[in-house]
């Protein structure tokens, strides 16, 4: 019984916390899955405009570049358990708004509804990365970030197949009301988890506006060279993934005179590589400095984009897809587990929120780039420009960032029961 339970925490190493907050992201994630294809069927049910489809892409990513900054502003000003549960109680109700929708002439409200879900979840992803570091022991924190990265791909993997399923057979009012349930039953299991006070509350009250607070921490990250740097080498970890989205069909049908189903099986190896990623974090443990872990797998992802790109067959697509997916969730988890070391708790949400915009900007700079070039110059050299440019910055990041100063998360447990042990920041000038 005893070596059981051992072998059983060698294969979840983490706590009850992050468990909970593991299960309630990855239902709410199945519930998008059913939510963005209720979404789809609604919209093709009710207009044949491609300019609905176009709309509706804006309404959710506009929110996400004009008020990115400040949902951490106040994930670090508000006590981060009640952002969190918040967060998700409101987006249950915000995706009822959708049953409302029945005739053409309701189509505008689905509009302002997914930008209210996008500004709220701008609340929630700051708080939940900040609060992740007091969940779970430092030797972990990277495979805690590798869990977190992997369980949307896990979720568009088992909730795009049943999603499909469910609105072909309950229509996509029955899906908004899952949806729905699961962002509910994300704020339980939430409400359920044990966080420490000097983590779900990093400031005391304070009397600066949040405009300073967001000033704080903007002059942060530009102080600090490591941050800077992680901060710039981040959204390059996305890139291949990005222009093999916007590219990878043409490539496929232009190039190797493959079906267009056959992208389709080239994404879903991409996820298998993503899911296989998993099992390869543990393996590293702290062998192995974080650093160099995304040096050596950002690089490789830039390897295999470029494999890609010089596939000769179909085959070779698939393998290099996998690669991809692979390194890529290696190398994001390694960027995410590094952020939080060097970002004191009081400071987490802020930067957070910054990078996060930062990787959204510069993924849709990416692919808006992606489709000009491959228009002019074809898939094939605008896929090995994007790996060779991945592999120049992998080898910054492992020469770079090998000497990073961190804070390691023992200190935010330490600081949760003796108070006096933990040093605030000084305030903003």
């Amino acid at each position: 019984m005893r070596k059981s339970r051992l072998r059983g925490r060698a294969l979840w190493p983490f706590g009850r916390s992050f468990t909970l907050l593991w299960v309630g992201q990855f239902l709410s994630q199945i519930g998008d899955q059913f939510l963005f294809i209720a979404g789809l069927s609604l919209l093709d049910r009710l207009t044949n405009s491609r300019a609905a489809f176009g709309g509706l892409a804006m309404a959710i990513t506009l929110p996400q570049i004009l008020f990115g900054l400040w949902g951490g502003v106040f994930a670090d000003r508000w006590p981060r358990r009640y952002v969190l549960i918040g967060s998700d109680v409101a987006r249950a109700l915000i995706v009822l708004g959708a049953l409302t929708v029945q005739t053409n002439a309701d189509l505008w409200r689905l509009y302002p509804l997914a930008s209210a879900l996008a500004v709220t979840g701008l609340f929630f992803y700051p708080a939940r990365n900040a609060v992740l570091p007091a969940l779970v022991s430092p030797v972990h924190l990277l495979q805690a970030n590798t869990m977190l990265q992997a369980s949307y791909v896990l979720a568009l993997v088992a909730g795009g197949i049943s999603a499909g399923f469910f609105v072909d057979r309950f229509g996509p009012y029955a899906a908004f009301i899952v949806d729905s349930l699961t962002f509910l039953v994300s704020a339980l299991t939430l409400a359920w988890i044990r966080l420490p006070s000097s983590v779900n509350r990093p400031q005391p009250a304070r009397r600066s506006s949040p405009s300073r607070d967001l000033l704080e921490g903007l002059r942060f990250v530009w102080t600090r060279r490591s941050l800077r740097g992680v901060a710039a080498i981040t959204p390059f970890a996305t890139i291949g993934i990005g222009v093999v989205q916007v590219l990878g069909l043409a490539f496929l049908t232009e190039v190797l005179q493959v079906r267009g189903g056959g992208f389709g099986l080239t994404m879903a190896m991409m996820g298998v590589g993503l899911a296989i990623g998993l099992g390869v974090v543990p393996l590293l443990g702290r062998r192995i400095p974080t650093p160099w872990v995304v040096g050596f797998f950002l690089a490789a992802a830039g390897f295999a984009t470029v494999a890609f790109s010089q596939a000769q067959t179909f085959a070779l697509v698939l393998l290099a897809a996998f690669a991809m997916g692979l390194c890529v969730v290696v190398a994001r988890a390694g960027m995410a587990t590094l952020i939080q070391e060097i970002t004191p708790n009081p400071l987490r949400g802020r930067v957070d929120s910054l990078v996060n915009l930062v990787v959204n900007g510069a993924l849709a700079l990416a692919q808006g780039s992606a489709g000009l070039f491959g228009q002019l110059w074809g898939p094939r050299p605008v896929l090995l420009g994007a790996g060779l440019l991945m592999v120049l910055v992998g080898g910054f990041a492992a020469l770079g960032l090998r000497r990073i100063p961190t804070m390691p998360s023992e200190g935010i447990v330490l600081a949760a029961s003796n108070p006096e042990t933990e040093r605030p920041l000084p305030p903003p000038r």
